[in-house]
C-alpha cells in the first residue's frame, strides 16, 4: 500500500514539474537550441518551422544536433502506398522536457538504392506492412535526407486546459472514434492528437 502511495506521489510530482516548465517558459525567449513546441510557425514559403527545423528543407543531420545521434530507423512499405522512412529518437530532452521524437524523412531513388544494400532485417507485420531496419552504415546514409514531418510525444500527458494555455484555441477540432480528437493549428503547422486514454501526440508538417 505504501509503495502504491509512493509511486502515485512520484507520478504526480513528475506531472506537476512538467506543467510548471510549460507554464513558466511559454512566453520566455528561449535559446535557439531550446526552442519549444508551441513556438512553431509557418514561414513565408509556407513551410512549418519547429525546434529551428524547417519541414521539407532541414535534414536529419540538423535534427541530430538538437536531439542526439542515437536513432532507430524503420522503412514501412505497404502495397499501393508510398514507403515511409521513420527515424526515432526514443529518449531526448527539448527545453528540459522529456519526449520521444519521430522524424518522417523524404525518400528519393538514390536513397532507396543505398538503403537496399544496407538492410539489417525485414519482417512482415500482422497488418501486412513490411517493416525494414538497417545497418549502422544504412542509418548513417540517411543523414542528408530532408525532414518531411516531425512528431513530438511528451512523456507526460497533457490536459486539454494545458494545451489551450500553451498553444491557444485550435482553429478547428475534428472528432474521431474511441475518445480521439484532432486539434488543428494551421498557423503553427500543427495537429495535436488528443487522446483520453493515451499520451497526446503533436504532429508538425507542411500544410
Amino acid at each position: 500500500m505504501k509503495e502504491r502511495h509512493i509511486i502515485g506521489y512520484t507520478l504526480l510530482g513528475a506531472i506537476l514539474a512538467f506543467l510548471i516548465i510549460f507554464l513558466f517558459t511559454r512566453d520566455v525567449e528561449m535559446p535557439k537550441n531550446q526552442a519549444m513546441p508551441w513556438q512553431s510557425y509557418v514561414n513565408e514559403n509556407q513551410q512549418t518551422v519547429v525546434f529551428d527545423l524547417t519541414m521539407g528543407q532541414s535534414r536529419l543531420i540538423d535534427a541530430a544536433r538538437h536531439f542526439g545521434t542515437e536513432i532507430k530507423a524503420s522503412l514501412f512499405e505497404n502495397e499501393g502506398v508510398e514507403p515511409e522512412l521513420e527515424v526515432y529518437f526514443s529518449s531526448t530532452k527539448v527545453g528540459g522536457i522529456s519526449a520521444r521524437i519521430i522524424l518522417n524523412l523524404l525518400l528519393d531513388d538514390q536513397a532507396i538504392e543505398v538503403l537496399s544494400h544496407n538492410i539489417d532485417e525485414s519482417m512482415l507485420m500482422p497488418s501486412g506492412v513490411k517493416n525494414t531496419t538497417f545497418t549502422p552504415a544504412g542509418e548513417r546514409s540517411m543523414s542528408r535526407l530532408k525532414i518531411k514531418s516531425l512528431t513530438f510525444i511528451p512523456r507526460a500527458n497533457l490536459e486539454e486546459v494545458v494545451i489551450e494555455n500553451l498553444f491557444g484555441k485550435p482553429a478547428s477540432v475534428e472528432l474521431a472514434p474511441e475518445g480521439l480528437s484532432y486539434w488543428l493549428y494551421p498557423e503553427k503547422g500543427l495537429r495535436i492528437i488528443v487522446d483520453n486514454e493515451q499520451k497526446e501526440i503533436l504532429e508538425f508538417s507542411n500544410q
